[in-house]
């Protein structure tokens, strides 16, 4: 059965097209429930789907319910799935890449294996294609062929991060942060961390530096509300206002993007200053410039971490994590020939299975007539000629058992597998798996 993949990313969208089409999970048990459940309107024309819904990406990976449909339309099929969330189809199609078979499960281990994300060899994503797939298989959407592929791209995520360097160097602005924090812990004397700012770029800030060793965090917020993701790390909340007075108490301040964004000025950190007993004090501005004053990084005593430093050390990490990218894409196409040799067997025997059933069922019945006809014969006669035929049907089987196991050595499978079926009248699908 062929592997279909409809979807984009940041590498074919804009950010704010992929937000608009993405799926909440309620989304996706929706959209899975079209194919498993026969009162869901409109139907999908497929009996297999897993939904792919990251940051960065939306992606679908399908079994058509019809081996005979046309590739083209099963694949407009899908997309309609996607640009139906927009209503844009025109212009969201051309967004989107379409890819069939071998190469709809390249993509996949590649997204599994970090080399498709945003920021090269994350981890995040492996995570969640594991979690597609077992919301998939929770709702019943996955079946006999996408599981073992989800299941080989996740054991490709794994290898890739075991195997090779691909994620060991932080290469987020987050995981920066964190490094240059535990970095400076010494020099400042103090674990005292506070975030100007509660959005997504603090609470990824604040899990990093969680898990880089223990830190005293501090929040300043409107509410314990407004920073729900810092407030569950036990983090403390202060009012916007007490701003300066933490900033005093602190030894390092992440700045981060916030509406309105609290704005850092030298006259507040000079007052910050005072009766530190030339303690000093650090800044890593996560918040490109928009909330501290660039005069504070004048200011004795005070250090200033800005996006400059932060890009520098982030371009670094990415150009380690190049350098291992051709070892991860090894560990992809060995994974692939795995993933081939496993399907082209199962394949294999199946077509064995059915080839034997076959010609058991036409000895069977070929058998009963010939005894019909012979009433009076002893019990003797009988057996021999049961074991003549049995002796027959392997003989014959015999020579085209052995050629196909040889040529699915050689990975045609698939080709002399729909000769054998035609020529003998076997049911079966044909496995359409991605070759090596």
């Amino acid at each position: 059965m062929t592997v279909l993949f409809v979807g984009m990313s940041h590498a074919t969208a804009p950010l704010a097209i992929i937000e608009r089409i993405g799926f909440t999970a309620d989304d996706a048990v929706a959209t899975l429930a079209r194919i498993t459940l026969d009162d869901v309107q409109p139907p999908l024309p497929f009996r297999e789907l897993v939904v792919l819904s990251t940051c960065h990406r939306v992606e679908l990976y399908a079994v058509p319910t019809d081996n005979a449909t046309r590739q083209s339309a099963a694949l407009d099929a899908l997309a309609r799935v996607l640009t139906e969330r927009a209503n844009a189809g025109d212009v969201l199609d051309s967004h989107l890449r379409r890819l069939v078979g071998p190469e709809a499960a390249r993509h996949l281990f590649r997204v599994a294996a970090g080399l498709e994300s945003m920021v090269l060899g994350e981890s995040e994503v492996l995570g969640q294609v594991s979690g597609a797939l077992a919301l998939g298989l929770r709702v019943g959407a996955v079946g006999p062929v996408l599981t073992p592929v989800f299941e080989a791209a996740i054991r490709t995520g794994r290898r890739a991060r075991a195997e090779t360097a691909i994620a060991t160097a932080p290469a987020t602005v987050s995981s920066i942060a964190a490094e240059l924090a535990e970095e400076l812990a010494e020099e400042l004397r103090g674990r005292r961390a506070l975030f100007l700012g509660a959005g997504k770029i603090a609470v990824h800030t604040a899990k990093a530096l969680r898990t880089r060793g223990f830190w005293d965090m501090t929040i300043a917020a409107s509410a314990p509300a407004d920073a729900p993701g810092l407030a569950e790390l036990g983090a403390t909340v202060v009012a916007p206002d007490a701003a300066a007075g933490a900033i005093a108490e602190s030894d390092l301040v992440f700045t981060c993007a916030s509406s309105p964004p609290l704005l850092v000025d030298a006259a507040m950190v000079r007052r910050a200053m005072r009766g530190r007993k030339a303690r000093p004090l650090a800044f890593i501005d996560l918040a490109a410039g928009d909330a501290l004053d660039p005069a504070v990084a004048e200011l004795a005593g005070v250090r200033v971490i800005g996006p400059a430093e932060l890009r520098e050390r982030i371009d670094m990490a990415i150009a380690g994590r190049r350098r291992e990218a051709p070892l991860v894409e090894t560990v992809v196409e060995e994974e692939l020939r795995a993933l081939q040799a496993r399907t082209e067997g199962s394949s294999l025997s199946g077509i064995v299975a059915a080839l034997r059933a076959r010609a058991e069922e036409i000895r069977q019945r070929e058998l009963a007539r010939a005894l019909a006809a012979m009433p009076n014969a002893d019990p003797v006669a009988r057996t021999q000629l049961e074991w003549l035929s049995v002796s027959l049907v392997n003989k014959l089987l015999d020579e085209p058992t052995r050629r196909l196991r040889a040529e699915a050595t050689h990975g045609h499978v698939n080709p002399f597998g729909d000769v054998t079926r035609e020529l003998f009248g076997l049911s079966g699908e044909r496995a359409d798996l991605p070759p090596a």
